[in-house]
């Protein structure tokens, strides 16, 4: 198998996994808009979720090609046989990242529905909303999922190479 291969096997799982998180959050998001008095975020769910299952369609279909765009251009054709370390490295940091930004994705919905609801039920009914800690926390801790995703994701090259800066010293 070569690279692409096993990187598009990650896509393809992420894409399950990405698909089994949209179907647990639709019982949720269909609970928000029967409770609620108005259908003004109705859009706003539909269109997310929406959204979520062409990605899953889109990862699904298409993993060969999202395989080339995430790995670095290799200067010379690879044999077949094996992945040498630093290839492995790579890998292994880009599906790091796609783990990482799958689980912060998957929290980032969560809390803007809650936002978004408490921001309505707020309005309507004219009290003061105050977050607590671990909430917050959790906020935080979604936002560093992402950032920590997007940076193993684009930027695993440039963290390959300075682990083995760090690891094997200017070799």
């Amino acid at each position: 198998m070569s690279r692409e291969d096993y990187v598009a096997i990650g896509v393809r799982l992420f894409a399950v996994f990405v698909g089994i998180k949209t179907l647990l959050a639709i019982p949720a998001s269909v609970q928000v808009l029967v409770q609620g008095d108005s259908m003004d975020w109705a859009w706003a769910h539909a269109s997310v979720l929406s959204l979520t299952v062409a990605l899953c369609a889109f990862l699904w279909f298409f993993p060969l090609t999202i395989a080339r765009k995430l790995l670095p251009v290799m200067k010379e054709p690879r044999s077949e046989a094996t992945i040498d370390a630093s290839v492995g490295m790579s890998l292994g940091l880009t599906l790091l990242g796609v783990w990482f930004l799958a689980q912060g994705l998957m929290d980032l919905l969560y809390w803007l529905t809650l936002l978004v609801r408490t921001n309505y039920v707020v309005r309507a009914q004219q009290y003061d909303h105050v977050w607590q800690p671990d909430q917050i926390a959790s906020m935080a801790a979604t936002a560093f999922e992402l950032v920590i995703g997007a940076v193993l994701i684009l930027g695993s090259s440039g963290i390959r190479r300075g682990i083995y800066r760090f690891r094997y010293g200017n070799i």
